[in-house]
């Protein structure tokens, strides 16, 4: 090697070395003037430095926003962000950006990019879970706060009282102050209030403190109770009338949670009177026990649809009428049990000879189980799934027995952020029976006339071909609730 070549070689690592010992001093300057709040000095020593670090493109950042150059700041994160992608603080100060810019899509995209690169940050956990709460959307808001210890309950108010026995308000609210608000906590206590259905619409409101915990109220709505006002009384119960309807239902005797429905139907093609009762057994918003009794006297026209012989059937006349007691149990705050015992006794009129058409009665027993699935409650998504089992004796001529089991999967979208205004909802059923099962076992009625929503005429279609009949069933459950919470999005510490 020549006395030249090596003398260029220590110039270079000198050079180097040089460059490596200026780049702390380069950053202790910036984060002094930072601490200042000497926002142009910032900018200028960053600019001046011959290559940005992670902390130098994040001081000349913030500097730029902190004189209300946004798009300058963007650009800058967004460069930094390319150069370390792997630091989630650039992800972080661009969702801060997009928040005051009023783009709270964008700012949540932003944050979710964050955490997957650093899912225990408390700021981006705290930011996202805020601007959910702002959205309404509770239960991702907690999935988010629960990742690091929050939100913690300071008060836990209702607004108005709830008219409930306080016992039973005391169980079902698995939520009380000096706790931390988990996920699992709010979707049981929305599982028990559903299952007393005393309210109509509810909502928590969650405020935080200066302490860093935050005090809830408990917005709800109840029920109108027919005895409080006469117009709580006649409107429910004439929203029938064209359909030769009327409804009359009490909520809460007793401020115990007990609650009766009927519907009394005199269209001389469906006669129908149908009673249940059901409430809390000893207070416990975990079981319920229902009654119920169901009579009806309905003529059908089977001439298209019944093949058991030439021509079908022409005013056939179901006379029908059964009473049963069941249990409901909410196991956990996904999965609920319910099973109960039934008794029914059938006669027809202008009926073929078949054993589909034989009078007498009937034992049954109903089981069912309903799982909450799945849920991303970010994309306001859910998938519930539900599985029925249905064994009886038939007690009409030879006894025999019979069985039906059915599964079912709904899903649920709101493609919205926030609101109910557009549901999206698709349902996979899947069934057999076993046995020889009578006529009204196996016909799908369509849908009664919605109570809370569009109003159908039921639609009969029965299918009975070379005795081998399958029941199906479809339904549709769209609710109007809407949950919005106050809350503040906290901004973060310099």
């Amino acid at each position: 090697m020549t006395p030249l070549l090596s003398l260029s070689i220590l110039l270079l690592g000198a050079a180097s070395l040089a460059g490596a010992q200026v780049k702390p001093e380069v950053e202790r300057t910036v984060r002094t003037l930072y601490e200042r709040g000497e926002w142009a000095g910032v900018i200028r020593a960053a600019s001046e430095a011959n290559e940005l670090s992670k902390d130098l493109y994040l001081y000349q950042g913030l500097a730029l926003a902190h004189l209300g150059r946004l798009d300058d700041a963007e650009k800058a994160f967004l460069h930094a962000r390319q150069t370390y992608p792997g630091d989630p603080r650039f992800a972080l100060e661009l969702a801060g950006i997009a928040y005051r810019n009023k783009d709270f899509a964008v700012a949540k995209n932003y944050l979710h990019d964050a955490l997957r690169l650093s899912p225990a940050d408390n700021y981006g956990n705290d930011f996202l879970a805020s601007l959910y709460i702002l959205d309404g959307n509770l239960e991702a808001a907690l999935k988010y706060w629960n990742r690091t210890g929050q939100p913690l309950i300071q008060t836990f108010q209702f607004a108005p009282d709830l008219d409930l026995n306080p016992l039973l308000r005391e169980r079902a609210f698995a939520i009380s102050p000096g706790q931390i608000f988990t996920r699992n906590r709010l979707l049981m206590t929305q599982a028990n209030l559903d299952r007393l259905g005393v309210l109509s619409s509810y909502q928590f409101d969650l405020t935080p403190r200066p302490d860093q915990q935050f005090d809830v109220t408990f917005r709800s709505l109840q029920t109108v109770r027919p005895g409080n006002v006469w117009l709580g009384q006649v409107l429910p119960a004439a929203s029938g009338l064209p359909f030769r309807t009327i409804y009359f239902d009490h909520d809460d005797f007793g401020q115990q949670a007990i609650n009766l429905t009927s519907l009394w139907r005199w269209d001389p093609n469906k006669r129908r009177v149908a009673i249940d009762l059901s409430g809390p057994v000893r207070l416990n918003p975990r079981l319920l026990y229902r009654l119920a009794v169901d009579a009806r006297d309905e003529n059908w026209d089977l001439r298209t649809t019944y093949f058991g012989r030439q021509g079908g059937l022409q005013k056939l006349i179901l006379q029908k009428i059964e009473a049963g007691a069941g249990l409901e149990f909410g196991l956990t705050s996904k999965l609920q049990w319910n099973t109960g015992l039934w008794m029914v006794a059938r006669r027809f009129r202008n009926a073929a000879a078949s054993p589909f058409f034989a009078n007498g009665w009937s034992f049954e027993q109903r089981n069912g189980l309903d799982y909450r699935l799945w849920a991303w409650p970010e994309r306001r998504v859910r998938v519930d799934a539900s599985a029925r089992l249905q064994t009886g004796r038939l007690f009409t001529g030879p006894p025999s027995s019979f069985a039906t089991t059915r599964g079912d999967l709904k899903g649920v979208w709101m493609p919205q952020s926030k609101g109910e205004n557009t549901v999206v909802s698709v349902r996979m059923s899947a069934g057999r029976t076993f046995g020889t099962l009578p006529f009204d076992e196996l016909f799908m009625l369509g849908m009664e006339r919605l109570r809370h929503g569009m109003d159908c005429i039921p639609v009969a279609a029965i299918w009975i071909q070379k005795m081998d009949a399958r029941r199906r069933s479809a339904s549709q459950d769209h609710r109007d609730r809407q949950r919005q919470v106050d809350a503040r999005v906290r901004a973060r510490p310099a």
